[in-house]
């Protein structure tokens, strides 16, 4: 897929989330790639762009030994428990050397999967998940 198809599905899947857990699960998106060494920032979804690119520098730093391409499979995800404000709370795997980054900026992620909402809302994550496997971002 590309990233405008692969937008709308993000969004779509966040909108499911929250109606399903009643409100939202992750607040901002990112989708970023991995290119000669750096990152970069493709697409963006949420409320704080401005502040997102600003820290973007500083948290794609904290991600080094969480994120590596080279050894990260299309459908690779994982949730960061301690993740809260500006820190990632989830990650999947979209693409060769692209990911879609998730971020509650209210709650950490210990929080959102306490409630228990989490464990039907969930299938709309993984949903999403499905549809990189079946066809990842280009």
């Amino acid at each position: 897929m590309n990233s405008a198809t692969a937008c709308s599905q993000i969004n779509s899947a966040l909108s499911l989330l929250e109606k399903s857990f009643g409100e939202p699960v992750f607040d901002e998106w990112a989708l970023v790639e991995r290119d000669a060494g750096n990152w970069k920032l493709i697409e963006y979804g949420g409320n704080r762009k401005e502040e997102f690119l600003a820290e973007f520098k500083t948290d794609m730093a904290a991600l080094r030994g969480t994120l590596n391409p080279s050894q990260d499979q299309i459908g690779d995800f994982a949730f960061s428990h301690e993740g809260y404000g500006s820190g990632y709370d989830a990650h999947i795997c979209a693409g060769n050397n692209l990911f879609v980054l998730f971020n509650n900026t209210a709650k950490s992620t210990g929080e959102i999967t306490s409630n228990p909402k989490w464990k039907m809302a969930q299938i709309h994550f993984m949903e999403l998940l499905e549809a990189f496997l079946a066809d990842p971002i280009q």
